[in-house]
């Protein structure tokens, strides 16, 4: 797999990772090759994150393990964006051999939950938004959101988001912005 393609999949799904969770096999990046695809998913429970990238060479066999937290960071870090990094898979450990660095952790003995039944494959409301607008207004009233838990209300009207934040200091944050929606 080129090196670019293998880092983008871990630096979209990293942040996803649980951090000491007693389900130990969400405290690491689930890496799922099906043949055509490499996926990595990675949930603490909360939120989930998954991204793909092509195959070179098809097979017909599909594949998951789960590396463990500080393997993933490793990885990224000796990840560069020239070349190839060959993933060799064993049953209890996975080898990646980047240039002349030959790189092997254990792998997290478990079974991953069912990520795919959470998304839904045919959402009957769909809501389009600017992606800048939508993360600036999200930047703004996360400032005033709960420390621990960072929650933001969204709220949805005729062509419109509303988004409000609220803390135990009875602060509160709210801002609006236009998107495409239709629904209830």
């Amino acid at each position: 797999v080129p090196q670019a393609e293998f880092r983008r999949l871990l630096d979209k799904t990293h942040f996803s990772m649980a951090q000491q969770d007693v389900r130990y096999y969400l405290n690491g990046l689930l890496i799922e090759a099906d043949g055509r695809n490499l996926r990595a998913v990675a949930t603490d429970g909360h939120r989930l994150a998954i991204c793909d990238c092509p195959l070179e060479s098809k097979t017909s066999t599909t594949q998951q393990v789960i590396v463990p937290r500080k393997g993933v960071l490793e990885l990224q870090r000796l990840l560069g964006a020239e070349g190839n990094i060959e993933l060799a898979i064993g049953t209890n450990h996975i080898r990646a051999q980047i240039g002349d660095v030959r790189f092997t952790s254990k792998l997290i003995d478990g079974r991953f939950p069912e990520y795919s039944r959470v998304i839904p494959s045919a959402p009957q409301k769909a809501v389009v938004a600017d992606r800048e607008v939508l993360r600036a207004a999200l930047q703004r009233t996360s400032i005033l959101a709960n420390e621990k838990y960072r929650g933001i209300r969204l709220a949805l009207k005729k062509n419109s988001l509303t988004l409000q934040a609220h803390n135990p200091e009875q602060e509160e944050a709210e801002d609006q912005i236009e998107v495409s929606y239709q629904g209830e």
